[in-house]
């Protein structure tokens, strides 16, 4: 899982790149996907990289409060055109320490996302994702095992201001459930979650003049519908959380970018194992071929 989560994540860096480097995940997640300029024709394209989240926060939940999250990101995309992209961003995370809320904790996401730019700045895109969550403290699964199924749809415009691509986007998620042989999913069945969220791809031409190293504010404000549960493990709805990211990515080669992060989050609603007010950072190392 991830900050900004998949699709969002592509949306805005496959709009925004066209005009300066951004940082891309997500995972993923969040923006430690490297950068990657849009190529003008058909191709594939991949993308790796190595992630360090001091929290692992996702959708306004801390999920292993009192531990970090090591992850690794493999996304090839396929450049179906030069409007159209397919991409499997696959994450893989693991728990920095074991302690009483993380024990050995694993996680597998698959996720398959379309999207489509127009000429115009918008962009819309569909999209499924698989997670798997192995030694996964809490509830009635086999093995300590959990699954979450969802799709999504998203969509994006991108207006240049200044000189500065801004990217607001929308992205709604829903949850299908679980295969029949696990009784209990990590996400409650036909719940669903909104994010609306606000971006922008600024380069710090004062430190390099380039356009190499790229300053990405981000913000969203998130509605979960029934997605998420509170401290006394009924599921609420409403505004989930408010939160933004400050992460700055320097494109150091073709090939190998670095970025760091700072975050800070904000929930009312009593969100299970979450402090109302949470700050966290990170960084990544990336490489594009």
């Amino acid at each position: 899982m991830k900050l900004i989560t998949h699709v969002a994540t592509l949306a805005l860096t496959a709009v925004a790149a066209t005009s300066v480097l951004k940082a891309g995940e997500a995972t993923g997640k969040d923006v430690k996907a490297p950068v990657v300029v849009a190529p003008a024709s058909p191709t594939f394209t991949f993308t790796a990289s190595e992630n360090y989240d001091s929290r692992y926060m996702f959708r306004g939940i801390d999920v292993l409060a009192g531990t970090g999250i090591l992850s690794t990101t493999f996304n090839p995309t396929w450049h179906i055109t030069s409007k159209d992209t397919l991409s499997v961003p696959v994450w893989f995370g693991t728990a920095v320490k074991q302690n009483a809320n993380a024990s050995a904790y694993r996680e597998l996401d698959v996720p398959v996302n379309y999207l489509h730019t127009f000429d115009s700045g918008f962009a819309v895109g569909a999209g499924y994702e698989l997670y798997t969550y192995i030694n996964l403290p809490g509830g009635n699964r086999p093995g300590g095992t959990g699954i979450q199924n969802e799709v999504n749809v998203t969509g994006s415009y991108t207006k240049t201001l200044f000189g500065i691509p801004v990217t607001g986007g929308l992205t709604y998620y829903y949850e299908l459930g679980t295969a029949n042989q696990y009784k209990y999913g990590s996400i409650n069945p036909g719940s669903s979650f909104l994010t609306p969220s606000l971006s922008a791809a600024i380069p710090l031409n004062f430190i390099k003049k380039d356009g190499s190293i790229t300053f990405n504010p981000n913000t969203q404000y998130n509605f979960s519908f029934a997605y998420n549960a509170n401290q006394q493990g009924k599921y609420v709805s409403g505004g989930n959380n408010w939160q933004f990211q400050l992460p700055v990515t320097w494109q150091i080669t073709k090939l190998v970018s670095v970025t760091g992060y700072w975050a800070y989050s904000y929930q009312g609603l009593n969100l299970y194992n979450t402090a109302p007010s949470v700050g966290w950072a990170g960084a990544s190392v990336g490489l594009t071929f």
